[in-house]
């Protein structure tokens, strides 16, 4: 059987048991129409499987039937969605109604026939709004959620706003600095400052929301959401006597939102979050706000610097999204600065992303996370890493990383690993790399 014929009966299987699995549980059935559910909430591993063949699948036989050259088009041109949320259109098209062009045309400031243009390039590539005469536009379902959404809102103008166009950025800016410095990215060129996209949002509270509110729509889309770290590490044996009463540092803890995640769920555990003075500036007030004092009275918040020797002995050192933001030559910096601290059974937790063997994962999966590394280059001359430059970079850092218990997996449905280090403590020579066990 040829390829494509092989790539159809699979989507027809595939397909099918979607189908059942869907009726058998009584779920909606996926559609663009206006009320329908943004979210499959497909939570059965046979099903999500399923699906991940299924997207894998017709992702190849589009390419396949599409051919080379058509495949060597560049991406899609992102002025609809841009003027979308530039223009807050959502907003404007009534829920369960209809305007037309003209109308739009006048809130807008647009010419009619710019807008009818535009709205028509989001409706066949993005399905965001249909025309259901001729001259008027309606929601969708995607649409609808851009109006119901914040998050989803602000990850629109985050991309198509900042991120889009610092791509064209990227190759000249890395030509610059060699991908080292975070001060000399696309990014930065694009917004024609000398700044890290982190350290100008400082003075620009407006970009720092909406990127905040993309990075959160992100972790709803992408599989990066928190909870598998709080599902699978064993944060129950933490503590001296391994009983899950010991201390966590979250370094780079930003407003404590994933020290709150795991206190709520580890009672006993007590954590440090640390992240600059303008990151935690109210946090204690705005995160421990309304919680349980049982969980509030656990959590402290204080300023440090990660590339400064850490002051805070702790059982546990989390780094969440951290490391996959800085290239080696910070990243080692970070690590390095860990070390006063450690003692003997200490550990190291990262949660983050480790690049997979190529082809080695469901196509659509694989385009996500090669596409963060390459959003990484644009925003932070950063990368992601695969396990060996995981291990590469420890051994910068300092030999004893490498001679530590160093263990890697991800858990099932998620888009980020975990990454353990146990310091094994002084005057130890480091083993090959070879030995260093990974699961």
């Amino acid at each position: 059987m040829h390829r494509i014929a092989e790539l159809a009966a699979l989507i027809q299987q595939r397909t099918a048991e979607i189908d059942a699995y869907l009726q058998e549980n009584n779920l909606p059935q996926p559609s663009f129409e206006e009320d329908a559910s943004s979210n499959h909430n497909l939570t059965n591993k046979e099903i999500v499987d399923a699906r991940d063949d299924l997207l894998s699948a017709t992702l190849e036989l589009h390419d396949l039937i599409l051919g080379p050259a058509m495949c060597l088009r560049p991406m899609l041109n992102g002025v609809s969605l841009q003027a979308v949320y530039k223009y807050n259109i959502p907003e404007a098209v009534p829920i369960h109604g209809e305007i037309s062009f003209s109308e739009l045309a006048k809130r807008t400031g647009l010419r009619e026939y710019d807008v009818r243009r535009i709205l028509r390039h989001a409706m066949v590539f993005h399905h965001v709004f249909q025309e259901p005469r001729e001259g008027f536009v309606a929601h969708t379902a995607a649409s609808r959620r851009l109006r119901d959404d914040p998050d989803t809102m602000a990850g629109l103008g985050y991309f198509h706003d900042e991120l889009w166009p610092s791509f064209a950025h990227t190759l000249p800016a890395l030509e610059k600095s060699q991908g080292e410095e975070p001060n000399e990215t696309g990014w930065s060129q694009y917004h024609g400052v000398d700044k890290p996209f982190y350290e100008h949002y400082v003075s620009h509270p407006a970009m720092a929301k909406r990127f905040r509110g993309a990075m959160a729509a992100l972790a709803d889309a992408d599989g990066t959401a928190p909870e598998p770290l709080a599902d699978a590490y064993p944060w129950g044996s933490i503590g001296g006597a391994g009983d899950g009463t010991g201390t966590v540092v979250d370094v780079g803890g930003g407003k404590g939102h994933i020290s709150v995640m795991l206190a709520t769920r580890f009672p006993s555990l007590h954590f440090v979050v640390q992240d600059t003075p303008s990151m935690i500036a109210g946090a204690a007030a705005e995160t421990l706000a309304g919680l349980p004092a049982d969980v509030s009275d656990r959590i402290k918040f204080t300023s440090h610097d990660f590339f400064t020797d850490q002051p805070a002995e702790a059982d546990v050192y989390l780094l969440r999204n951290i490391i996959h933001n800085w290239s080696d030559a910070y990243a080692v910096r970070i690590m390095r600065a860990l070390i006063p601290a450690l003692r003997t059974g200490s550990r190291i937790v990262i949660h983050d992303r480790v690049l997979p063997p190529p082809g080695t994962m469901h196509r659509m999966k694989e385009r996500a996370i090669r596409e963060m590394d390459l959003w990484m280059l644009t925003l932070c001359n950063s990368r992601e890493r695969e396990e060996a430059d995981w291990i590469a970079l420890f051994a910068m850092a300092d030999p004893r990383f490498v001679d530590a218990r160093v263990k890697m997996w991800t858990p099932a449905g998620a888009a980020m690993s975990i990454i353990e280090i146990v310091w094994p403590g002084d005057g130890i020579v480091a083993r090959d790399l070879d030995e260093v066990s990974s699961i």
